[in-house]
């Protein structure tokens, strides 16, 4: 709507400064009529004047057919400018030899060839067709100043305004050949320059236009790749999360579990270890409900701030595992070393879930070895127990959250049936994180 509104406001600005400059010949008035009764039929000359303003119509219709068909805009443009400047299209209905061409110089309305122009190099994909417009512009302008003046039929121009000595007697032709050449400069010089200014303003326009839509286009692409970034992290930690969560949650479980169990047997025969068993639930609960706080608050808190497991508290883990009733050996080799966070964290966690697996599905009266290995650049972790290995054992998600931290450290990992019996769990880390 806004560009309806300005394009009707160009309408009226050049048609109004246009009948003000010098559109006056093209009015049918009585002291126009007694003007060109000198040079011809009246009635050609009305004729003509109609067809003058049929071309200030094709004009309008440039102006606003210029958005959607620059090209066709582009012809009715020029179209309207050659039917002012040259009369010739009145002229040829009329008759074949006229006595006169009622012509004027270029008016305001005419400037709508500029406009056009601008647009037609402005549109996308047009940069060839607009230059070769301009280019045959450009020629026609300096044909019409060197040849409009040698043509057999005399070019009438009427001035908008009134001789006050009366009509002239005959048109005034520019004969001499630097008159000539003059004319043919002053309609190629300027024209030209101002439909260059149009062309390379237009040409201007389309590339910021095409620039800015690459830039538009690498910013939502950029955009677009740092919204998948921002879910990748965040389903990475989120499984980081749930790995932490069934760590912490699996093994105080299956050891209240089996305090549990214990508890209830000995109630009758032994309370008193049934006090003990219950005592260590009630404590494993508490740790694990502890562990699992730590967890949700690293959610709303730096991570920083939050105390991470470590090699130096499996003892305690260990001994939590032997409170319910598992015997658990655990032995050292090599000189330990100052690990990076992640590889303690991980290492921690993976000989919890494993004797985890190993409380849950190892019969009773199993027993459990933890072995850690300390190499110049890795860390061998085996947990092992002396339960029956018949049946291939399905992998649940503490297993694969072992998997799946062994595999971001860039270390090895099998699980499976022991060569002596039983069921393992062997995992060799990089001492350094991979980069």
């Amino acid at each position: 709507m806004r560009t309806f509104l300005g394009d009707c406001a160009m309408v009226i600005v050049l048609a109004v400064t246009s009948a003000l400059l010098g559109a006056d010949p093209f009015f049918d008035t009585p002291a126009q009529r007694k003007m060109i009764s000198v040079y011809g039929s009246v009635d050609d000359w009305r004729l003509q004047i109609l067809c003058w303003w049929l071309a200030a119509l094709l004009a309008i219709a440039a102006v606003f057919a210029r958005h959607r068909w620059p090209l066709a805009a582009m012809l009715l443009a020029t179209a309207c400018a050659a039917s002012h400047l040259l009369g010739w299209p009145a002229t040829m209905l009329v008759s074949p030899s006229p006595k006169a061409v009622l012509g004027s110089d270029l008016l305001p309305l005419d400037l709508v060839v500029l406009v056009v122009l601008y647009a037609l190099a402005s549109a996308a994909g047009t940069r060839r067709l607009s230059l070769a417009v301009l280019v045959t512009l450009e020629a026609g302008l300096v044909g019409i100043g060197l040849f409009g003046p040698l043509l057999d039929t005399p070019m009438l121009t009427i001035l908008a305004k009134t001789n006050p000595k009366g009509p002239v007697d005959k048109p005034a032709l520019a004969d001499p050949l630097s008159d000539v050449l003059w004319q043919a400069l002053s309609y190629a010089v300027v024209p030209a320059l101002l439909l260059g200014i149009a062309w390379a303003a237009g040409d201007n326009a389309r590339t910021r236009r095409f620039h800015l839509a690459v830039l538009q286009a690498r910013a939502a692409d950029l955009e677009r790749e740092q919204e998948q970034r921002t879910a990748l992290a965040v389903a990475t930690e989120r499984g980081r999360i749930t790995r932490e969560l069934h760590d912490v949650v699996a093994h105080g479980l299956s050891v209240m579990v089996v305090q549990a169990q214990g508890a209830q047997a000995a109630l009758r025969r032994h309370p008193e270890r049934s006090e003990v068993a219950l005592t260590n639930v009630i404590t494993t609960g508490r740790a694990s409900l502890a562990e699992m706080r730590r967890l949700l608050g690293l959610v709303r808190t730096d991570p920083s701030l939050a105390p991470q497991p470590s090699l130096a508290a499996l003892p305690d883990l260990i001994e939590s595992v032997r409170s319910s009733g598992t015997p658990v050996e655990f032995a050292v080799t090599g000189e330990p070393a100052t690990l990076p966070a992640g590889i303690e964290l991980s290492a921690y966690r993976i000989v919890q879930e494993a004797l985890t697996n190993a409380l849950k599905h190892a019969p009773p009266g199993s027993r459990c070895s933890v072995d850690l290995s300390f190499n110049a650049d890795t860390l061998h972790i085996r947990v092992a127990d002396t339960g029956t290995a018949g049946e291939t054992p399905v992998f649940g998600n503490g297993l694969r959250g072992i998997a799946e931290r062994v595999n971001a450290l860039g270390g090895t990992f099998r699980a499976g049936p022991a060569d002596h019996g039983g069921f393992e769990v062997t995992t060799v880390l990089p001492v350094a994180v991979p980069a």
